[in-house]
């Protein structure tokens, strides 16, 4: 069950946090308690140049970080009074990457992560803390597209389903949604090439589900001319008005430098609709 749920609240003046508005959503409607964190970020100057910034500038800077932090709270409290939630929050300070690995470690306790969607025109800390909770916390996270209008639901889910360890984490972990759910759709993308006969990939995920008490809708995805896994992906989604997608998040860490796989990294950056992760 989820009803523990962690949200990374976007610090900066003017961001829409739609990350807020859904995780609030979410929370309501599972009956969970939220948390919010939020991050007072230092400027991460090497030794050498230190000297080159006064202590004036540091502090006027350190004080802007923590105005724009509390506009992040205020506006996380407001969101949640809305829908008679009493929330909790947390303030951290530290670098982006050092901030990042500080909430992929207190995700460790929560149930689920939600994170805002990273902008690719805006500088922000969003990619890397996805990919911290991703790989750092052991627990799911989810991933709320910058143009989110809808509330939370979970009344129809798309699995990608590819027989690899992180998609059957993220199953496991999604288990409890998917009792929300009037469809629970599994897709499995090939080339056009698979063997003939036998069942259809992804017939024993729908008699695992089964086993739980969900039924599961089965569909094979063939990747046309020039396209994706990313694509037909989300060509599915958007032909049947799927709310949320599960999938495993690939990747790998080395040397605490997270690097996403292709396909993760994809539709991080294109989906239209939140994305339930696990590693």
């Amino acid at each position: 069950m989820i009803k523990d749920i962690l949200v990374s609240l976007r610090v900066g003046e003017g961001d829409e946090d739609t990350a807020v508005d859904y995780a609030v959503s979410a929370a309501a409607a599972l009956g969970a308690q939220l948390t919010g964190v939020a991050v007072s970020y230092q400027i991460d100057v090497p030794p050498v140049y230190t000297e080159a910034f006064s202590t004036d500038f540091i502090e006027a800077q350190r004080a802007e970080s923590q105005r724009l932090a509390q506009l992040s709270v205020e506006h996380f409290g407001e969101a949640s009074r809305s829908l008679g939630l009493t929330a909790e929050v947390r303030l951290i300070d530290g670098t982006p990457g050092g901030a990042a690995e500080q909430i992929g470690t207190i995700a460790r306790l929560f149930d689920l992560t939600i994170v805002n969607q990273a902008d690719p025109d805006k500088l922000g800390a969003e990619e890397v803390i996805t990919e911290a909770v991703l790989f750092d916390s052991g627990r799911p996270v989810l991933v709320v597209p910058r143009k989110q209008q809808k509330p939370f639901s979970a009344k129809r889910i798309l699995v990608a389903w590819d027989g690899g360890r992180a998609a059957a984490r993220a199953i496991a972990e999604a288990r409890s949604l998917f009792a929300h759910a009037d469809l629970v759709e599994a897709v499995v993308v090939d080339s056009g090439k698979s063997k003939k006969g036998g069942d259809l990939p992804g017939a024993d995920l729908a008699r695992h589900l089964a086993r739980h008490g969900k039924s599961v809708e089965l569909r094979r995805l063939v990747l046309g001319s020039g396209e994706g896994i990313v694509d037909v992906l989300l060509k599915e989604v958007e032909a049947r008005d799927i709310d949320l997608v599960v999938l495993g998040g690939y990747g790998h860490s080395r040397l605490r430098e997270f690097v996403l796989g292709g396909v993760t990294r994809d539709i991080l950056e294109r989906t239209t609709v939140p994305l339930f992760l696990a590693h």
